[in-house]
Order: structure tokens, then sequence, then C-alpha cells
């Protein structure tokens, strides 16, 4: 069997229906304010992220067929489809921290910063909320009906270890996921081109949930963790959200705002400022063909 590529040309009431789409289209466009873009395509890109990564992690509390390469496999491909969704919209970073820290080394402009940082948060909060109405009752069947961080923990990260060591786990990993994200997209690096970007950070994100997820869950994102405990909240969790192992809550906060500042610095002053520009290039390029010519 094969595949025959036919050329559609609307006629009749079909080119009217459609030339009336477009139409509408047209008018709710939103390229005269790209700041309502940037933080919907925030919004739903973290919202999408969270489904699927949180998503992975309650599917593996409820079933015996799980293991840690899939929810690392699931968060990775969770960060690939959220970048998609978001990426062209605006910044695709679905991330405080990165949003933050790029603003600082002059990747982004500081103005959609906080706006943007809301609606990340808000993301979060809303496809936490999405995967809790998903799985209620499983959770209400599985824990007596009881509402505590027992069942709390699939929508949000917790320590293994005191909360020093889970301080600086989430420092250092947050610092290699923003060093990287810049050299994915410094085209004065490799030039990757721009629709790799989403895969090239989703196998790292892939990469740092294995490497680094036992002993604070691999947030390293302040929105994946507070907003999820904001929907904890309102589902009827309770305070317990917040003060669960001995307030654990501000670590996948200031640990990944820390760490992704000290990243984007560290690649920018040992990496980045060192490479040469897409200009010198042509300049090299140029004197070596007329070196050659000579």
């Amino acid at each position: 069997m094969s595949l025959v590529t036919v050329e559609y040309e609307p006629v009749g009431c079909q080119a009217r229906y459609e030339n009336t789409l477009h139409r509408w289209a047209d008018k709710m466009r939103l390229t005269r304010f790209p700041l309502l873009r940037a933080c919907i395509g925030e919004f739903f890109g973290t919202m999408v992220m969270i489904i699927f990564g949180v998503g992975v992690v309650a599917q593996g509390n409820f079933t015996e067929n799980h293991s840690f390469f899939s929810i690392s496999f699931g968060w990775g491909t969770a960060v690939i489809f959220g970048l998609f969704i978001s990426g062209n919209m605006g910044y695709g970073l679905m991330n405080p921290a990165m949003s933050l820290a790029f603003a600082i080394v002059g990747k982004v402009p500081w103005i959609p910063i906080f706006p943007l940082m809301l609606c990340q948060v808000f993301g979060a909060y809303i496809g936490a909320l999405v995967v809790y109405g998903i799985y209620e009752q499983n959770i209400k069947v599985l824990y007596n009906g009881v509402l505590n961080m027992e069942s709390g923990v699939i929508f949000v990260t917790g320590p293994t270890v005191g909360n020093w060591p889970a301080l600086m786990d989430q420092i250092i990993g947050t610092a290699i996921l923003a060093a990287l994200c810049l050299a994915f997209g410094d085209q004065n690096n490799f030039k990757v081109p721009a629709f790799l970007s989403p895969i090239y950070v989703g196998f790292l994100v892939l990469s740092l949930v294995g490497a680094l997820g036992v002993n604070a869950g691999a947030a390293l994102n302040p929105a994946r963790d507070f907003g999820p405990r904001l929907a904890l909240v309102t589902v009827g969790y309770g305070k317990e959200a917040f003060t669960h192992e001995n307030y654990y809550f501000w670590i996948p906060i200031v640990g990944p705002f820390l760490g992704a500042i000290i990243g984007a610095i560290m690649y920018e002053l040992t990496i980045g400022i060192h490479l040469r520009g897409v200009a010198e290039e042509q300049r090299l390029d140029a004197e070596k063909y007329d070196y050659d010519d000579e």
C-alpha cells in the first residue's frame, strides 16, 4: 500500500468555512502581545510537564510495574513535551530558577521574568490538580481515604537525607542543568538547532533524575515542587504539605535558585565569553579564504 499526496483545494461551503476560521484566528492572534504569549506558553508548557511527570510517579505508586528508570524517563519526556508546547510562544523555560538565572546572564530580558515565574508556578499547580483528579479514587482506595503525606509524596519531592545534604544536592543538580541548557542554546558553541533543544534538555533531565534523584528527588525546579504543594493544600492535605519532613518545602525552592544562578554564571565565565562569536568566525573565514587565494 502506497501513500499518495493529493493537493486539496477547498471549494464552496468548505472554502467559506475555512476562510471564516482564518479571519477569527487573525483576530485572536496574540502576536502584538509578546508578554501574554510567553505567559500562556509557560503556563501550558509547565502544566503538561507536571501532568506527565507527576503522572508517571503516581502510576508507579499504584502498580508494581515501575522502576527508577521509568520515573527518570517519564520526567525526561515530560520536559520534552512541555518545551515543544512553550518554546515558540516565548522563552520555553518552565522553571523560575532558570528564568532568573538566564536574566542575570543576559539571555532573557528582566521585564517578563516575574510574570513568567507566576505562570510557571500556576501551571504546575493546575497540572498537579489534573493528576489528582485523574487518580483521586486510586489514592483514596489505596490509602484508606486518608489524605496525608504518605500519598502526598506522589506529587512533591522528599529527602532521604538531612536538609543540608539535600540542599547541596539541589544546588549542584540545578547548576549542571543551567550550565548545560546554556551550552545547548549557545550559538557560538555547537550551534544546536532550535528544534532539537527540547530533546537535548529532556535527555539532560532524564540523566539528572537518574544520577541525582535519590537524595532529594531531583526537583531542579521551584515550580515543580511548590505548585503541587499548593495543589495538595487545595484538595485537603492541609499544612502538612509544607511541614512534612521538617519543613522540607523550602529546599526545592532555594536550592534550585542558588544552583541555577551559580551554574549560569560559571558557564558564562568559564565557557561562554571565551567562545568565538558568529561575527568573529565570519571574519576569520574571510581571512582564511583571502590567504588561500594568494
